[in-house]
Protein backbone atom coordinates (compact mmCIF):
# COMPACT_ATOMS: atom_id res chain seq x y z
CA UNK A 1 0.00 0.00 0.00
CA UNK A 2 1.63 3.13 -1.07
CA UNK A 3 1.81 6.27 0.91
CA UNK A 4 -0.48 8.94 -0.47
CA UNK A 5 1.05 11.66 1.58
CA UNK A 6 0.86 15.03 -0.49
CA UNK A 7 -1.49 13.06 -3.58
CA UNK A 8 -4.30 15.02 -4.64
CA UNK A 9 -7.85 13.80 -3.01
CA UNK A 10 -9.82 12.11 -5.74
CA UNK A 11 -13.64 11.83 -5.20
CA UNK A 12 -14.97 8.62 -6.90
CA UNK A 13 -18.85 9.60 -7.19
CA UNK A 14 -21.37 6.48 -7.99
CA UNK A 15 -24.19 7.02 -9.13
CA UNK A 16 -27.15 4.74 -8.70
CA UNK A 17 -30.58 4.02 -9.70
CA UNK A 18 -31.99 0.41 -8.75
CA UNK A 19 -28.94 -1.06 -8.47
CA UNK A 20 -28.91 -3.48 -5.60
CA UNK A 21 -27.65 -6.51 -7.92
CA UNK A 22 -23.94 -4.68 -8.61
CA UNK A 23 -23.57 -2.00 -5.99
CA UNK A 24 -21.68 -3.94 -3.63
CA UNK A 25 -19.33 -4.94 -6.29
CA UNK A 26 -18.43 -1.51 -7.15
CA UNK A 27 -18.69 0.46 -3.79
CA UNK A 28 -15.56 -2.42 -3.02
CA UNK A 29 -13.70 -2.08 -5.96
CA UNK A 30 -13.71 2.02 -4.81
CA UNK A 31 -12.54 1.02 -1.35
CA UNK A 32 -9.77 -1.27 -2.41
CA UNK A 33 -8.07 0.90 -4.12
CA UNK A 34 -4.77 1.45 -3.88
CA UNK A 35 -4.20 4.90 -3.77
CA UNK A 36 -5.95 6.37 -0.64
CA UNK A 37 -6.25 9.72 -0.56
CA UNK A 38 -10.30 9.81 -1.93
CA UNK A 39 -14.00 9.93 -0.64
CA UNK A 40 -16.06 7.60 -2.13
CA UNK A 41 -19.34 9.27 -2.69
CA UNK A 42 -22.99 7.19 -3.57
CA UNK A 43 -25.45 9.14 -4.95
CA UNK A 44 -28.92 7.26 -4.98
CA UNK A 45 -31.16 8.31 -7.37
CA UNK A 46 -34.42 7.38 -6.09
CA UNK A 47 -34.29 3.52 -6.17
CA UNK A 48 -37.06 1.31 -5.05
CA UNK A 49 -35.24 -1.79 -4.40
CA UNK A 50 -32.94 -2.67 -1.59
CA UNK A 51 -30.40 0.26 -2.81
CA UNK A 52 -30.78 2.48 -0.01
CA UNK A 53 -30.22 -0.97 2.79
CA UNK A 54 -26.64 -1.81 0.51
CA UNK A 55 -25.30 2.04 0.71
CA UNK A 56 -26.05 2.50 4.35
CA UNK A 57 -24.18 -1.14 5.54
CA UNK A 58 -20.72 0.73 4.35
CA UNK A 59 -21.52 3.19 7.13
CA UNK A 60 -18.89 6.52 7.25
CA UNK A 61 -16.76 4.31 4.45
CA UNK A 62 -18.27 6.56 1.73
CA UNK A 63 -20.55 9.05 1.72
CA UNK A 64 -23.92 8.43 0.93
CA UNK A 65 -26.76 11.08 -0.50
CA UNK A 66 -30.56 9.99 -1.40
CA UNK A 67 -32.25 12.08 -3.84
CA UNK A 68 -35.56 11.87 -6.00
CA UNK A 69 -34.94 9.94 -9.51
CA UNK A 70 -34.11 12.42 -12.09
CA UNK A 71 -31.54 10.73 -14.16
CA UNK A 72 -28.19 10.26 -14.05
CA UNK A 73 -26.69 13.44 -15.16
CA UNK A 74 -28.61 15.05 -12.10
CA UNK A 75 -27.02 12.41 -9.71
CA UNK A 76 -23.59 13.11 -11.13
CA UNK A 77 -24.15 16.91 -11.08
CA UNK A 78 -24.82 16.34 -7.26
CA UNK A 79 -22.10 14.51 -6.75
CA UNK A 80 -19.89 17.28 -8.26
CA UNK A 81 -21.74 19.57 -6.06
CA UNK A 82 -20.62 17.69 -2.65
CA UNK A 83 -17.00 16.44 -3.66
CA UNK A 84 -14.23 17.61 -1.83
CA UNK A 85 -11.84 16.02 -3.71
CA UNK A 86 -9.20 17.80 -6.47
CA UNK A 87 -10.02 14.85 -9.37
CA UNK A 88 -13.34 13.05 -10.23
CA UNK A 89 -13.63 9.81 -10.96
CA UNK A 90 -17.11 8.55 -12.20
CA UNK A 91 -18.19 4.63 -11.27
CA UNK A 92 -21.23 3.33 -12.59
CA UNK A 93 -22.87 1.27 -9.91
CA UNK A 94 -22.84 -1.80 -12.32
CA UNK A 95 -19.26 -1.47 -13.59
CA UNK A 96 -15.99 -2.12 -11.19
CA UNK A 97 -12.45 -0.40 -11.06
CA UNK A 98 -9.12 -2.48 -11.43
CA UNK A 99 -7.00 -1.75 -7.43
CA UNK A 100 -4.56 0.64 -9.29
CA UNK A 101 -7.38 2.77 -11.19
CA UNK A 102 -6.45 5.69 -9.39
CA UNK A 103 -2.78 5.21 -8.20
CA UNK A 104 -1.78 4.20 -12.05
CA UNK A 105 -3.61 7.44 -13.60
CA UNK A 106 -2.02 9.81 -10.67
CA UNK A 107 1.11 8.28 -11.78
CA UNK A 108 0.44 9.04 -14.87
CA UNK A 109 -0.27 12.39 -14.48
CA UNK A 110 3.03 12.94 -11.93
CA UNK A 111 5.73 11.27 -14.62
CA UNK A 112 4.51 13.31 -17.37
CA UNK A 113 4.31 16.44 -15.65
CA UNK A 114 0.42 17.14 -15.74
CA UNK A 115 -0.21 17.06 -12.32
CA UNK A 116 -3.27 20.42 -11.83
CA UNK A 117 -2.65 20.92 -15.35
CA UNK A 118 -5.72 21.06 -18.35
CA UNK A 119 -4.98 17.37 -18.57
CA UNK A 120 -7.74 14.40 -18.49
CA UNK A 121 -6.70 10.89 -18.59
CA UNK A 122 -8.28 8.07 -19.75
CA UNK A 123 -7.56 4.06 -19.89
CA UNK A 124 -8.82 0.93 -21.48
CA UNK A 125 -11.04 -1.49 -20.56
CA UNK A 126 -12.71 -4.98 -19.68
CA UNK A 127 -16.23 -5.67 -20.86
CA UNK A 128 -17.30 -8.27 -18.49
CA UNK A 129 -21.09 -9.68 -18.60
CA UNK A 130 -23.75 -9.88 -15.94
CA UNK A 131 -21.94 -12.27 -13.85
CA UNK A 132 -18.65 -10.43 -13.79
CA UNK A 133 -16.89 -12.79 -16.10
CA UNK A 134 -14.26 -11.35 -18.34
CA UNK A 135 -16.00 -11.50 -21.81
CA UNK A 136 -13.34 -9.03 -23.47
CA UNK A 137 -11.00 -6.64 -23.57
CA UNK A 138 -11.09 -3.11 -25.25
CA UNK A 139 -7.69 -1.94 -26.08
CA UNK A 140 -7.42 1.33 -28.06
CA UNK A 141 -5.20 2.07 -30.67
CA UNK A 142 -2.60 4.36 -28.14
CA UNK A 143 -0.25 5.50 -31.51
CA UNK A 144 -3.59 7.14 -33.11
CA UNK A 145 -5.41 8.73 -30.09
CA UNK A 146 -1.71 9.95 -29.31
CA UNK A 147 -1.24 11.16 -33.56
CA UNK A 148 -4.80 12.15 -33.55
CA UNK A 149 -6.51 12.94 -30.53
CA UNK A 150 -10.10 14.22 -31.91
CA UNK A 151 -10.48 10.31 -33.05
CA UNK A 152 -10.87 10.02 -28.85
CA UNK A 153 -14.04 10.94 -29.79
CA UNK A 154 -15.33 10.68 -33.14
CA UNK A 155 -14.49 6.89 -32.79
CA UNK A 156 -15.71 6.70 -29.27
CA UNK A 157 -12.52 5.77 -27.47
CA UNK A 158 -13.44 7.33 -24.25
CA UNK A 159 -15.12 4.87 -21.43
CA UNK A 160 -16.22 7.32 -19.53
CA UNK A 161 -15.92 5.40 -15.98
CA UNK A 162 -12.11 4.70 -17.12
CA UNK A 163 -11.45 8.81 -16.72
CA UNK A 164 -9.67 11.14 -14.09
CA UNK A 165 -11.20 14.40 -14.63
CA UNK A 166 -9.64 17.66 -12.81
CA UNK A 167 -12.59 19.35 -10.49
CA UNK A 168 -11.37 22.38 -12.30
CA UNK A 169 -12.97 21.31 -15.81
CA UNK A 170 -16.50 21.57 -14.35
CA UNK A 171 -16.07 25.04 -13.26
CA UNK A 172 -15.12 25.80 -15.94
CA UNK A 173 -17.79 23.98 -18.63
CA UNK A 174 -20.43 23.39 -15.60
CA UNK A 175 -22.43 20.35 -15.11
CA UNK A 176 -23.81 17.30 -17.28
CA UNK A 177 -26.70 18.53 -19.38
CA UNK A 178 -29.89 16.83 -17.77
CA UNK A 179 -32.40 16.48 -20.93
CA UNK A 180 -29.26 13.74 -22.37
CA UNK A 181 -30.45 10.28 -21.59
CA UNK A 182 -27.56 8.63 -23.70
CA UNK A 183 -24.65 11.22 -24.72
CA UNK A 184 -24.42 13.32 -22.02
CA UNK A 185 -21.21 12.11 -21.24
CA UNK A 186 -19.78 12.20 -24.92
CA UNK A 187 -21.16 16.02 -25.07
CA UNK A 188 -19.09 16.76 -21.63
CA UNK A 189 -15.92 15.85 -23.13
CA UNK A 190 -16.25 17.32 -26.14
CA UNK A 191 -16.65 20.63 -24.54
CA UNK A 192 -13.98 20.24 -22.40
CA UNK A 193 -11.78 19.20 -24.96
CA UNK A 194 -11.82 22.69 -26.75
CA UNK A 195 -9.43 23.64 -23.67
CA UNK A 196 -8.09 20.27 -21.92
CA UNK A 197 -5.72 17.54 -23.69
CA UNK A 198 -6.82 13.94 -23.37
CA UNK A 199 -4.33 11.38 -22.92
CA UNK A 200 -4.47 7.69 -23.35
CA UNK A 201 -3.12 5.15 -20.63
CA UNK A 202 -2.97 1.75 -22.80
CA UNK A 203 -3.75 -0.29 -19.66
CA UNK A 204 -6.94 -2.48 -18.63
CA UNK A 205 -8.12 -0.31 -15.82
CA UNK A 206 -11.73 -0.59 -15.34
CA UNK A 207 -14.68 -3.35 -16.09
CA UNK A 208 -17.90 -2.25 -17.63
CA UNK A 209 -20.84 -4.35 -17.07
CA UNK A 210 -22.77 -5.62 -20.43
CA UNK A 211 -26.05 -6.34 -19.66
CA UNK A 212 -29.83 -6.40 -21.12
CA UNK A 213 -31.06 -3.65 -19.03
CA UNK A 214 -28.71 -1.04 -19.66
CA UNK A 215 -29.90 2.88 -21.40
CA UNK A 216 -27.55 2.15 -24.46
CA UNK A 217 -29.68 -1.39 -24.70
CA UNK A 218 -33.06 0.01 -24.28
CA UNK A 219 -33.44 3.63 -24.99
CA UNK A 220 -34.55 4.63 -28.90
CA UNK A 221 -32.21 8.01 -28.21
CA UNK A 222 -29.20 6.15 -28.56
CA UNK A 223 -29.24 6.50 -32.23
CA UNK A 224 -30.73 9.83 -32.72
CA UNK A 225 -28.42 11.40 -29.52
CA UNK A 226 -25.60 9.60 -31.11
CA UNK A 227 -26.08 10.75 -34.73
CA UNK A 228 -26.29 14.20 -33.30
CA UNK A 229 -23.70 14.25 -31.20
CA UNK A 230 -20.86 12.88 -33.64
CA UNK A 231 -22.41 15.79 -36.20
CA UNK A 232 -21.32 18.33 -33.98
CA UNK A 233 -18.30 16.30 -33.00
CA UNK A 234 -16.75 16.48 -36.66
CA UNK A 235 -17.86 19.90 -37.51
CA UNK A 236 -15.73 21.33 -35.17
CA UNK A 237 -12.29 19.91 -36.61
CA UNK A 238 -11.67 22.56 -39.33
CA UNK A 239 -10.54 21.23 -43.39
CA UNK A 240 -7.12 22.00 -42.39
CA UNK A 241 -7.28 19.91 -38.85
CA UNK A 242 -8.94 17.07 -41.72
CA UNK A 243 -5.44 17.46 -44.00
CA UNK A 244 -3.40 17.20 -41.27
CA UNK A 245 -4.87 14.28 -39.63
CA UNK A 246 -5.29 11.78 -42.87
CA UNK A 247 -3.73 13.72 -45.33
CA UNK A 248 -6.71 15.64 -46.53
CA UNK A 249 -10.44 16.38 -46.06
CA UNK A 250 -11.58 13.64 -48.11
CA UNK A 251 -9.49 10.91 -46.75
CA UNK A 252 -10.67 11.99 -43.10
CA UNK A 253 -14.02 12.05 -43.98
CA UNK A 254 -13.67 8.53 -45.35
CA UNK A 255 -12.03 7.31 -42.66
CA UNK A 256 -14.85 8.27 -39.92
CA UNK A 257 -17.57 7.32 -42.60
CA UNK A 258 -15.51 4.10 -42.74
CA UNK A 259 -15.47 3.29 -38.84
CA UNK A 260 -18.96 4.17 -38.20
CA UNK A 261 -20.41 2.16 -41.00
CA UNK A 262 -19.71 -0.76 -38.29
CA UNK A 263 -21.88 1.09 -35.60
CA UNK A 264 -25.12 2.04 -34.89
CA UNK A 265 -24.57 5.36 -36.27
CA UNK A 266 -24.92 5.07 -39.97
CA UNK A 267 -26.45 8.40 -40.76
CA UNK A 268 -23.47 10.17 -39.85
CA UNK A 269 -21.31 7.15 -42.13
CA UNK A 270 -23.62 8.44 -44.92
CA UNK A 271 -23.25 11.40 -44.59
CA UNK A 272 -19.55 11.86 -44.09
CA UNK A 273 -19.53 9.34 -47.14
CA UNK A 274 -21.61 11.97 -49.04
CA UNK A 275 -19.26 14.65 -48.53
CA UNK A 276 -16.32 12.44 -50.09
CA UNK A 277 -18.42 12.40 -52.59
CA UNK A 278 -18.80 15.77 -53.57
CA UNK A 279 -14.92 16.32 -53.17
CA UNK A 280 -14.14 13.53 -55.40
CA UNK A 281 -16.50 14.45 -58.23
CA UNK A 282 -15.08 18.39 -57.92
CA UNK A 283 -11.65 16.51 -58.79
CA UNK A 284 -12.79 15.37 -62.31
CA UNK A 285 -12.12 18.54 -64.34
CA UNK A 286 -8.69 18.94 -62.62
CA UNK A 287 -7.24 15.74 -63.90
CA UNK A 288 -6.54 16.47 -67.35
CA UNK A 289 -3.14 18.37 -66.84
CA UNK A 290 -1.67 15.83 -65.33
CA UNK A 291 0.65 13.69 -66.70
CA UNK A 292 0.85 9.86 -66.22
CA UNK A 293 3.81 7.85 -67.12
CA UNK A 294 2.93 4.27 -68.04
CA UNK A 295 5.68 1.51 -67.36
CA UNK A 296 5.60 -1.47 -69.35
CA UNK A 297 8.05 -4.15 -69.20
CA UNK A 298 7.70 -7.89 -71.44
CA UNK A 299 9.42 -10.30 -72.30
CA UNK A 300 8.51 -11.95 -75.94
CA UNK A 301 4.66 -12.20 -75.75
CA UNK A 302 4.08 -9.62 -78.14
CA UNK A 303 0.40 -10.37 -78.87
CA UNK A 304 -0.47 -9.93 -75.25
CA UNK A 305 1.71 -6.88 -74.93
CA UNK A 306 0.20 -5.94 -78.09
CA UNK A 307 -3.51 -5.88 -75.87
CA UNK A 308 -2.02 -4.39 -72.80
CA UNK A 309 -1.21 -1.35 -75.03
CA UNK A 310 -4.58 -1.32 -76.48
CA UNK A 311 -6.19 -1.08 -73.22
CA UNK A 312 -4.18 2.17 -72.53
CA UNK A 313 -5.27 3.75 -76.28
CA UNK A 314 -8.84 3.39 -75.07
CA UNK A 315 -8.11 5.03 -71.83
CA UNK A 316 -10.41 8.26 -70.91
CA UNK A 317 -7.54 9.81 -69.64
CA UNK A 318 -5.14 11.07 -72.76
CA UNK A 319 -2.52 12.96 -71.13
CA UNK A 320 0.00 9.90 -70.55
CA UNK A 321 3.43 8.72 -71.91
CA UNK A 322 4.47 5.00 -72.36
CA UNK A 323 8.18 3.58 -71.18
CA UNK A 324 7.91 0.23 -73.08
CA UNK A 325 10.19 -1.49 -71.75
CA UNK A 326 11.87 -4.89 -74.16
CA UNK A 327 13.60 -7.60 -71.62
CA UNK A 328 15.78 -8.99 -74.12
CA UNK A 329 12.91 -10.64 -76.36
CA UNK A 330 14.36 -13.03 -78.51
CA UNK A 331 11.33 -13.36 -80.21
CA UNK A 332 10.12 -11.56 -83.55
CA UNK A 333 8.76 -7.64 -82.16
CA UNK A 334 8.46 -5.82 -85.29
CA UNK A 335 4.99 -5.28 -85.22
CA UNK A 336 5.64 -3.71 -81.54
CA UNK A 337 8.44 -1.71 -82.83
CA UNK A 338 6.11 -0.29 -85.11
CA UNK A 339 3.57 0.36 -82.76
CA UNK A 340 5.90 2.32 -80.74
CA UNK A 341 6.71 4.53 -83.81
CA UNK A 342 3.16 5.18 -85.03
CA UNK A 343 2.42 6.41 -81.25
CA UNK A 344 5.16 7.91 -80.30
CA UNK A 345 5.83 5.42 -77.65
CA UNK A 346 9.60 5.96 -75.80
CA UNK A 347 10.41 2.03 -76.85
CA UNK A 348 13.93 1.02 -74.38
CA UNK A 349 15.70 -2.65 -75.18
CA UNK A 350 17.27 -4.24 -73.39
CA UNK A 351 20.05 -6.23 -74.70
CA UNK A 352 19.96 -9.41 -72.11
CA UNK A 353 17.05 -10.20 -70.26
CA UNK A 354 17.45 -8.92 -66.47
CA UNK A 355 13.88 -9.68 -65.01
CA UNK A 356 10.69 -6.65 -64.36
CA UNK A 357 12.55 -5.08 -61.36
CA UNK A 358 15.69 -3.96 -63.94
CA UNK A 359 13.09 -2.81 -66.39
CA UNK A 360 10.73 -1.29 -63.92
CA UNK A 361 13.37 1.00 -62.44
CA UNK A 362 14.60 1.76 -65.75
CA UNK A 363 11.03 3.20 -66.77
CA UNK A 364 10.27 4.85 -63.34
CA UNK A 365 14.46 6.93 -64.16
CA UNK A 366 13.29 7.62 -67.56
CA UNK A 367 9.67 8.68 -66.16
CA UNK A 368 8.67 12.16 -66.40
CA UNK A 369 4.78 12.35 -65.27
CA UNK A 370 3.21 13.49 -62.75
CA UNK A 371 2.18 9.94 -61.40
CA UNK A 372 3.94 6.70 -62.15
CA UNK A 373 1.95 3.50 -63.20
CA UNK A 374 2.63 0.26 -63.83
CA UNK A 375 1.28 -2.30 -66.44
CA UNK A 376 2.49 -5.92 -66.46
CA UNK A 377 2.47 -6.94 -70.49
CA UNK A 378 -0.29 -9.77 -70.02
CA UNK A 379 -2.73 -7.45 -68.49
CA UNK A 380 -5.22 -4.79 -69.06
CA UNK A 381 -6.51 -1.46 -67.59
CA UNK A 382 -10.18 -0.59 -67.82
CA UNK A 383 -10.76 2.24 -69.46
CA UNK A 384 -11.40 4.74 -67.00
CA UNK A 385 -8.59 3.69 -64.81
CA UNK A 386 -6.59 6.55 -64.97
CA UNK A 387 -9.15 8.93 -64.40
CA UNK A 388 -10.41 7.53 -61.92
CA UNK A 389 -7.32 7.12 -60.10
CA UNK A 390 -5.83 10.21 -60.32
CA UNK A 391 -9.51 11.82 -58.92
CA UNK A 392 -8.49 9.86 -56.06
CA UNK A 393 -5.28 10.99 -55.64
CA UNK A 394 -6.45 14.67 -56.22
CA UNK A 395 -9.12 14.40 -53.37
CA UNK A 396 -6.88 12.73 -50.95
CA UNK A 397 -3.80 14.12 -51.82
CA UNK A 398 -2.24 10.52 -51.25
CA UNK A 399 1.25 9.64 -52.78
CA UNK A 400 0.68 6.05 -53.00
CA UNK A 401 -2.71 4.32 -54.59
CA UNK A 402 -3.79 1.33 -55.08
CA UNK A 403 -7.38 -0.29 -56.48
CA UNK A 404 -9.27 -3.60 -56.38
CA UNK A 405 -8.95 -5.41 -59.78
CA UNK A 406 -10.65 -8.82 -61.60
CA UNK A 407 -8.30 -11.62 -61.40
CA UNK A 408 -9.18 -13.62 -64.69
CA UNK A 409 -8.13 -16.76 -65.43
CA UNK A 410 -9.57 -18.87 -68.32
CA UNK A 411 -12.66 -18.27 -68.79
CA UNK A 412 -13.53 -16.74 -65.03
CA UNK A 413 -13.55 -13.36 -63.58
CA UNK A 414 -13.04 -12.46 -59.87
CA UNK A 415 -12.99 -9.83 -58.07
CA UNK A 416 -10.36 -9.27 -55.61
CA UNK A 417 -11.49 -6.59 -53.17
CA UNK A 418 -7.82 -5.83 -51.88
CA UNK A 419 -8.83 -2.17 -52.40
CA UNK A 420 -10.09 -2.43 -49.08
CA UNK A 421 -6.59 -2.22 -47.64
CA UNK A 422 -6.02 1.43 -47.25
CA UNK A 423 -4.40 3.48 -44.21
CA UNK A 424 -1.26 2.89 -42.19
CA UNK A 425 -1.47 -0.58 -43.33
CA UNK A 426 2.27 -1.44 -43.57
CA UNK A 427 1.98 -4.06 -40.34
CA UNK A 428 -0.66 -5.95 -42.11
CA UNK A 429 1.49 -5.86 -45.30
CA UNK A 430 3.79 -8.06 -43.92
CA UNK A 431 2.42 -11.09 -43.55
CA UNK A 432 -0.72 -10.09 -46.56
CA UNK A 433 -0.24 -8.43 -49.29
CA UNK A 434 -2.99 -7.98 -51.64
CA UNK A 435 -1.71 -5.25 -53.88
CA UNK A 436 -1.24 -6.31 -57.46
CA UNK A 437 1.28 -3.94 -59.50
CA UNK A 438 -0.63 -3.04 -62.21
CA UNK A 439 -3.14 -1.58 -59.70
CA UNK A 440 -1.18 0.94 -58.07
CA UNK A 441 -0.60 4.71 -58.99
CA UNK A 442 2.73 6.57 -57.24
CA UNK A 443 2.98 10.19 -56.90
CA UNK A 444 6.15 10.42 -58.64
CA UNK A 445 8.15 13.48 -57.01
CA UNK A 446 8.02 11.54 -54.31
CA UNK A 447 8.98 8.37 -55.06
CA UNK A 448 12.20 9.93 -56.20
CA UNK A 449 12.46 11.98 -53.35
CA UNK A 450 12.90 8.60 -51.17
CA UNK A 451 14.99 6.72 -53.55
CA UNK A 452 13.36 3.24 -53.59
CA UNK A 453 13.83 0.87 -56.72
CA UNK A 454 12.79 -2.61 -56.57
CA UNK A 455 15.42 -4.91 -55.70
CA UNK A 456 17.00 -6.54 -58.98
CA UNK A 457 18.35 -9.73 -57.90
CA UNK A 458 15.25 -10.93 -57.21
CA UNK A 459 11.74 -11.51 -59.11
CA UNK A 460 9.48 -13.28 -56.92
CA UNK A 461 8.65 -10.95 -53.67
CA UNK A 462 10.45 -8.15 -55.11
CA UNK A 463 7.06 -6.01 -55.48
CA UNK A 464 6.10 -6.48 -51.63
CA UNK A 465 9.58 -5.04 -50.45
CA UNK A 466 8.99 -2.55 -52.57
CA UNK A 467 5.58 -1.19 -51.17
CA UNK A 468 6.91 -2.03 -47.67
CA UNK A 469 10.00 0.36 -48.48
CA UNK A 470 7.89 2.81 -49.59
CA UNK A 471 5.14 2.67 -46.85
CA UNK A 472 7.95 3.03 -44.27
CA UNK A 473 8.12 5.82 -41.59
CA UNK A 474 3.84 5.86 -41.16
CA UNK A 475 3.45 6.80 -44.52
CA UNK A 476 -0.31 5.77 -45.95
CA UNK A 477 -1.45 3.77 -48.34
CA UNK A 478 -5.13 4.84 -50.11
CA UNK A 479 -6.86 1.66 -50.98
CA UNK A 480 -9.89 1.95 -53.44
CA UNK A 481 -12.21 -0.60 -53.28
CA UNK A 482 -13.22 -0.24 -57.32
CA UNK A 483 -12.13 -3.24 -59.81
CA UNK A 484 -9.65 -0.73 -62.22
CA UNK A 485 -7.19 -3.48 -63.91
CA UNK A 486 -7.75 -7.23 -65.47
CA UNK A 487 -4.86 -9.07 -63.97
CA UNK A 488 -4.66 -12.45 -65.92
CA UNK A 489 -3.58 -15.21 -64.13
CA UNK A 490 -2.39 -17.96 -65.41
CA UNK A 491 -2.17 -21.65 -63.59
CA UNK A 492 1.46 -20.97 -63.31
CA UNK A 493 1.21 -17.56 -61.42
CA UNK A 494 2.33 -17.50 -57.85
CA UNK A 495 -1.11 -17.10 -56.69
CA UNK A 496 -1.29 -20.75 -57.43
CA UNK A 497 2.09 -22.21 -57.52
CA UNK A 498 3.02 -22.96 -53.75
CA UNK A 499 7.02 -23.44 -54.97
CA UNK A 500 6.55 -19.79 -56.56
CA UNK A 501 5.11 -18.51 -53.05
CA UNK A 502 7.61 -19.65 -51.05
CA UNK A 503 10.19 -18.04 -52.72
CA UNK A 504 8.55 -14.91 -51.95
CA UNK A 505 7.82 -15.31 -49.05
CA UNK A 506 12.10 -16.44 -48.26
CA UNK A 507 12.42 -13.08 -50.35
CA UNK A 508 10.41 -11.08 -47.81
CA UNK A 509 11.58 -12.59 -44.87
CA UNK A 510 15.34 -11.49 -45.90
CA UNK A 511 14.50 -8.27 -46.39
CA UNK A 512 12.17 -7.87 -43.08
CA UNK A 513 14.87 -8.89 -41.27
CA UNK A 514 17.69 -6.86 -42.73
CA UNK A 515 15.69 -3.92 -42.45
CA UNK A 516 16.20 -1.16 -39.81
CA UNK A 517 12.94 -0.03 -39.31
CA UNK A 518 10.75 -3.84 -39.87
CA UNK A 519 13.07 -6.13 -37.91
CA UNK A 520 11.32 -4.97 -34.78
CA UNK A 521 8.01 -5.99 -35.75
CA UNK A 522 8.21 -9.73 -34.37
CA UNK A 523 4.60 -11.03 -33.99
CA UNK A 524 4.32 -9.75 -37.94
CA UNK A 525 7.50 -11.38 -38.73
CA UNK A 526 6.33 -14.60 -37.07
CA UNK A 527 3.30 -15.24 -38.44
CA UNK A 528 5.13 -14.97 -41.96
CA UNK A 529 7.22 -17.54 -40.61
CA UNK A 530 4.70 -19.73 -39.49
CA UNK A 531 3.60 -20.19 -43.02
CA UNK A 532 6.86 -20.79 -44.38
CA UNK A 533 7.65 -23.15 -41.50
CA UNK A 534 4.63 -25.08 -42.46
CA UNK A 535 5.55 -25.71 -46.12
CA UNK A 536 9.15 -26.65 -45.25
CA UNK A 537 7.38 -29.22 -42.90
CA UNK A 538 5.45 -30.87 -44.80
CA UNK A 539 8.18 -30.86 -47.55
CA UNK A 540 9.73 -33.19 -44.83
CA UNK A 541 7.49 -35.71 -44.05
CA UNK A 542 7.78 -38.81 -45.13
CA UNK A 543 6.62 -40.09 -48.82
CA UNK A 544 5.59 -43.51 -47.77
CA UNK A 545 5.03 -45.43 -45.06
CA UNK A 546 7.80 -47.80 -43.52
CA UNK A 547 8.02 -50.91 -45.74
CA UNK A 548 7.40 -53.37 -42.98
CA UNK A 549 4.55 -51.66 -41.70
CA UNK A 550 1.73 -52.82 -40.42
CA UNK A 551 -1.70 -52.25 -42.26
CA UNK A 552 -2.73 -50.26 -39.08
CA UNK A 553 0.58 -48.05 -39.68
CA UNK A 554 0.04 -47.31 -42.93
CA UNK A 555 -3.94 -46.96 -42.71
CA UNK A 556 -2.59 -44.24 -39.95
CA UNK A 557 0.63 -42.71 -41.82
CA UNK A 558 -2.43 -42.04 -44.81
CA UNK A 559 -5.31 -40.38 -42.59
CA UNK A 560 -2.70 -38.08 -41.20
CA UNK A 561 -0.96 -36.97 -44.08
CA UNK A 562 -3.82 -37.12 -46.54
CA UNK A 563 -7.12 -37.18 -44.69
CA UNK A 564 -9.98 -39.75 -44.21
CA UNK A 565 -11.38 -39.50 -47.12
CA UNK A 566 -8.31 -39.76 -49.14
CA UNK A 567 -6.58 -42.30 -47.03
CA UNK A 568 -9.89 -45.05 -47.45
CA UNK A 569 -10.15 -44.27 -51.45
CA UNK A 570 -6.36 -45.24 -50.80
CA UNK A 571 -7.28 -48.56 -49.34
CA UNK A 572 -10.19 -49.75 -51.68
CA UNK A 573 -7.75 -49.05 -54.29
CA UNK A 574 -5.17 -51.23 -52.41
CA UNK A 575 -7.55 -53.96 -51.74
CA UNK A 576 -8.92 -53.84 -55.42
CA UNK A 577 -5.34 -54.16 -56.61
CA UNK A 578 -4.74 -57.39 -54.21
CA UNK A 579 -8.10 -58.71 -55.85
CA UNK A 580 -7.28 -58.88 -58.79
CA UNK A 581 -3.28 -59.73 -58.25
CA UNK A 582 -5.38 -63.05 -56.86
CA UNK A 583 -6.78 -63.80 -59.69
CA UNK A 584 -4.36 -63.42 -61.70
Amino acid sequence: MRNNTGDPKVSIIIPVYNGEKYLKYAIDSALSQTYKNLEILVINDGSTDKTDKIAKSYGDKIKYIKKENGGVSSALNLGIKEMSGEYFSWLSHDDTYEPDKVEAEIDYLKKHKLLHKKAIVFSDYYLINSKGKIIAESRKDHEEIEKKPEYSLIKGHINGLSLLIPKQAFDDYGFFDTEMVCVQDYEMWRKMAKTYDFYHIPKLLVSTRYHAKQVSNTSPKVVTEGNDFYRRAIAEVSPKRMAEIEGSEYSFLMEVAKFHQNTVYKDVAEECKNKANKILEKTKNQTKNIKVSIIIPFYNRADKTERALESIFRQTHKNYEIILVNDGSDENIDNIKKIADLKQIKLINLKKNSGPSTARNIGIKESSGDYIVFLDSDDQFEENKIERQLQYALASNANILHTSYLRCMENEEKIIHSGNVTGHCNRKLIYNCPIATPTVMIKNSWLKNRGVYFNESVEIGEDTCFWLELLKDDSALLGIDEPLTRVNVGKNAAAYNVDKQIIGLKTIIKYLLNSDYYSKYDLEISRLMDAYSAYVKRGHQESEPLVDGSPVHKLLFYVKNEGIRNASKRVIKKTKEMIRGNKN
